[in-house]
């Protein structure tokens, strides 16, 4: 029977394999992990795992991925907009305090539930360092 502490363990497992560091979340309600990574066009991005208590999906999101300054609010919820129709792996959105993030879910495969999560997690970084470059020149070009 599939387990979140289970699955948690084989991402875990997963990222030793291949020399990712990561972390547990320990003060969440759910096993959860935190990746960070250096991206080619962002300095720093955190990628956030959380594995549901039934065992069979996760919820994953980005860390900010920019700011949107106020006065480009209609500018940022445009090229979010357009991030969301250019890539289906990950939902990106603008939240109260006008930073641009991402997020998604996922059913687990429970033979090969560490390398799909590895295999999430290189898709989320891969699509967020891609996103950031179209939110930059969104925001900044509009001037």
């Amino acid at each position: 029977m599939a387990s979140a502490q289970g699955n948690l363990i084989a991402f875990e497992t997963a990222l030793d394999q291949r020399g990712i560091r990561y972390q547990e979340m320990e003060d969440s309600k759910l096993p959860a992990l935190r990746i960070g990574y250096s991206l080619s066009n962002m300095d720093h991005l955190d990628v956030y795992f959380w594995f549901d208590d039934i065992g069979t999906t996760l919820h994953y999101a980005t860390g900010v991925i920019t700011h949107v300054p106020e006065d480009k609010t209609d500018v940022g919820l445009r090229a979010v907009n357009q991030l969301n129709v250019q890539y289906r792996w990950l939902s990106f959105y603008l939240d109260s305090d006008n930073d641009v993030l991402a997020n998604a879910d996922a059913i687990i495969l429970q033979d090969v539930v560490g390398d799909q999560c590895y295999e999430l997690l290189q898709r989320a970084i891969n699509v967020t360092d891609e996103a950031y470059a179209v939110l930059m020149k969104a925001i900044w070009s509009s001037d």
